[in-house]
């Protein structure tokens, strides 16, 4: 990477975004009158007190509770941001992005997934996306992750020896997303790209090591000038951005690394594929090999695919099974719940199928508690492509005392979808929505008047055409490996331990208080069941 001094670059860029903003500031339609906590800095607004601190969650709740399910928060440079947790919103700027490109993601998150990723499935817009998805969508089919559970089960089963061995070596406590990346590592390659990463049997692995730092090591704690520096980001014309890449940052060069790792781990992934791209082969690898050879995808899409499911289908499965581990820990009545309910599936068979899986209600109950506690990407962060206006499922009150039941935003206006608020809302999850009840999923659960989500009414896989197309994948995997590992051990929390939901840019991560620089960490006590 080209360094180009940084104070010089900033400077430069706040120049651009002056200019900017003088001849557009009296074009925009306003939501000042929208109600939001007061901005403790003119420069930097809100983004240094949000992002700066050791857990996410607490200002979100206790701003919602005051101001409502719309309120409105400053970013840098004066800059107004809507945070969204109304469902009928929310579902309102996901139905848009889907139908009409009227709300596309912000250029600065796009920038920064762009390094880590490439221009992949999850970088992509518009008709380019489409054509992606199009292509990848019969890898996903529920029908071919039926195919794939054998593969999930003998990586589950490699794992429970490897904790039976460590438990042997004469150790109590350990950091369980050691485990969960390295069978997740195992599970993604194995069952989409038929390729065997051998974490399980030891073999080290310099990226999954990296990414358990990537994230706070590249967007933890950032000063002021790279708050700036990236909300810069989203002003800038396109023609422009492609020369941020030459600024060196912590985060461009952190991000810039472990992309460059995942990308040379797809790489080595397609070079050893086998060839056998029969009509019959529905793996991610050989989808992506039979549209490279039809011209439906080029080389960098597929390299940038490849990269985009080891990175993402590794570190967000692997930290979401820690978080479960976590809770059953906490709540070893849960664990209990779970093994009468292995026990009574297994009356009927010792290997479980998909739908006897499907078939077990508190395990799933649990997995989808995990997920609406836990969501690993808290926000999703949109832009107005045009002027709209955002219907409400409940009127908001305006600073000056008005009423509104829609909200008219300009052109360019910045929306925060907040997963993390929705998924806690008392009116759709109930007054208990701030804790762990599995049960609530349980029973006649009462519908809500707007349903979002892929899986459970949650936002966490997020919904429509830019929804996590391995979600099923995802929870196929949780299933098997959670109904292997409660089957076999017991999982207690040490004395005195406090996780924390570390916030690291466009993430959340389990961190142990007062050692967020050692990395994501979830250390729990495992012992044998007799």
């Amino acid at each position: 990477m080209i360094h180009i001094n940084t104070n010089a670059g900033i400077i430069c860029l706040i120049a651009l975004l002056v200019t900017f903003f003088s001849i557009s500031w009296l074009k925009r339609t306003s939501v000042k009158h929208v109600r939001g906590p007061p901005s403790p800095s003119i420069l930097l607004g809100h983004e240094r007190v949000l992002r700066n601190r050791s857990n996410f969650g607490e200002l979100e709740m206790q701003w919602a509770r005051y101001y409502g399910n719309v309120y409105r928060i400053r970013g840098c440079f004066a800059q107004d941001m809507l945070v969204v947790s109304d469902p009928t919103t929310i579902g309102y700027i996901i139905s848009s992005s889907s139908s009409g490109n009227r709300f596309l993601k912000t250029k600065d998150s796009t920038f920064l997934v762009d390094l880590l990723l490439g221009q992949g499935l999850v970088t992509a817009e518009g008709e380019i996306h489409r054509r992606q998805r199009k292509v990848i969508n019969s890898a996903f089919s529920h029908s071919q992750l039926q195919k794939l559970q054998l593969r999930f089960q003998d990586s589950s089963d490699k794992l429970v020896c490897m904790i039976r061995d460590s438990l042997d070596a004469g150790a109590t406590v350990f950091n369980v997303l050691d485990w969960t990346g390295k069978v997740a590592m195992d599970i993604i390659g194995q069952a989409a790209f038929q390729y065997d990463f051998c974490s399980l049997d030891g073999k080290e692995n310099e990226l999954r090591e990296a990414l358990r730092h990537v994230f706070i090591d590249s967007q933890s704690n950032p000063s002021s000038r790279e708050l700036m520096l990236t909300s810069l980001i989203k002003h800038l014309p396109d023609t422009l951005l492609k020369f941020l890449k030459l600024v060196s940052t912590r985060q461009t060069r952190h991000l810039s690394k472990v992309g460059g790792m995942a990308k040379k781990a797809a790489r080595e992934v397609f070079s050893q594929r086998t060839g056998n791209d029969e009509p019959g082969n529905k793996d991610l690898l050989s989808v992506l090999a039979k549209a490279r050879g039809a011209g439906q995808m080029r080389d960098n899409e597929v390299e940038a695919q490849l990269a985009t499911f080891v990175v993402a289908g590794h570190e967000t499965t692997a930290t979401t099974l820690g978080w479960l581990l976590y809770e059953l820990a906490a709540h070893p009545e849960d664990q209990n719940k779970i093994r009468e309910e292995i026990s009574q599936a297994r009356l009927q068979n010792a290997k479980l199928s998909s739908n006897e899986y499907d078939s077990m209600p508190f395990l799933n109950a649990t997995i989808k508690e995990n997920l609406r506690l836990h969501p690993i990407a808290p926000t999703l962060m949109r832009r107005a492509v045009q002027d709209d206006c955002l219907p409400l499922s409940e009127p908001i009150i305006t600073k000056d005392g008005k009423i509104l039941k829609d909200i008219p935003i300009p052109k360019g206006q910045t929306i925060c979808c907040s997963i993390y608020t929705y998924n806690r809302l008392p009116s759709i999850w109930g007054p208990d929505a701030d804790q762990w009840n599995p049960n609530r999923f349980i029973g006649d659960v009462t519908q809500p008047r707007t349903l979002l989500g892929m899986y459970g009414n949650l936002m966490t896989f997020g919904s429509g055409t830019r929804s996590c197309i391995g979600w099923e994948f995802a929870v196929m995997e949780m299933q098997v490996i959670i109904v292997d590992l409660v089957k076999h051990f017991e999982f207690s929390l040490p004395e005195g331990l406090n996780v924390q939901e570390y916030p690291a840019g466009l993430v959340i991560v389990p961190a142990v208080e007062g050692k967020a620089n050692e990395g994501s960490q979830i250390p729990l006590r495992v012992s044998v069941l007799g």
